[in-house]
């Protein structure tokens, strides 16, 4: 979408009908949607491009989260109310087809002789093309390059969504945190590069061991956060028990190298991301001062 489509020319703010009408099919030609409303927000006029948007159906307007929009969050009802123009806003059309498309809004107010809003022109610019692209650069930018999983800036940023859920609906997670044990000398005795091999495959195999619902991330050279929605601190110590067997009988790279983890368990009680990696750190580390390829429970070694 070129920048002229973005900004599209405005009419005066007393245009009359005859203006209006003009406008549309200009914004017809720009590709760029028009649907005007009376200060009733009763619909009186939509032009060829807002009709391809929208289609026949009666669609429903969400906000950048996926959630059906409020009222009061309506671009419209936002310039009725204030009688100002509410510029830029994104929403989600949900038109009943498989793909929704993204729409940049412009709620922009016409006014009266006696300066009362008369009508409200609203645009929308498709922007699905630049949301679906920059959707995909995130998702690059998400994930390790070397191992698969999510980085470290993202895998918190979901622990932190994780939080939020957990205090909002009372759902319990687990979280955990594993570290390759004597990483830095497989690296010294066979070099960096199967090193990372090794890396990758482990990475690999967790993907592999997870639920669905589960999120892996990796946050430091040999280390992976696991975070572990809907399940207690004891199911999730059998799960993860089960994993860390699952990696002593492997066999990694082409050099055959046996590799064991260590690490922490936790669950969360009210803590903020910070804490709980820093928590499930020093768990990690007293499994692996307690001799290795084992997991540590409020310094309990299981």
């Amino acid at each position: 979408m070129n920048t002229s489509q973005r900004h599209s020319p405005l009419p005066s703010i007393n245009a009359d009908d005859e203006e209006i009408r003009r406008y549309a099919r200009l914004l017809d030609s720009l590709g760029i949607g028009l649907m005007v409303y009376s200060k009733d927000a009763s619909l009186c006029l939509k032009n060829e491009q807002a009709c391809s948007l929208l289609g026949e159906s009666v669609p429903n307007w969400l906000n950048e989260s996926g959630q059906l929009l409020e009222v009061d969050e309506h671009p419209l009802n936002a310039a009725l109310r204030t009688s100002q123009a509410d510029n830029e806003h994104i929403v989600i059309l949900d038109n009943g087809k498989a793909q929704k498309v993204w729409l940049s809004i412009n709620a922009i107010p016409v006014l009266s002789e006696l300066g009362g809003v008369r009508l409200v022109l609203l645009t929308m610019t498709d922007i699905s093309e630049q949301r679906n692209l920059r959707n995909e650069v995130r998702q690059l930018s998400a994930k390790d390059p070397l191992t698969g999983v999510f980085s470290q800036e993202h895998v918190i940023r979901l622990l932190e969504n994780e939080i939020h859920r957990a205090r909002r609906y009372g759902t319990p997670f687990a979280l955990a945190q594993l570290d390759v044990d004597s990483f830095s000398a497989l690296c010294a005795e066979h070099g960096r590069k199967l090193g990372d091999q090794a890396l990758s495959e482990i990475g690999q195999l967790l993907i592999k061991c997870m639920r669905e619902i589960d999120i892996l991330g990796r946050i430091g050279d040999s280390e992976f956060l696991l975070v572990l929605p809907n399940v207690s601190l004891k199911n999730s110590m059998i799960g993860l028990e089960r994993l860390r067997v699952t990696i002593e009988s492997q066999a990694f790279t082409k050099a055959e190298l046996r590799l064991t983890v260590s690490g922490g368990i936790m669950e969360y009680t009210g803590e903020s991301s910070e804490t709980l990696v820093e928590r499930c750190r020093s768990l990690m580390i007293n499994a692996r001062e307690a001799g290795c390829n084992r997991f540590c429970l409020d310094l309990d070694i299981i």
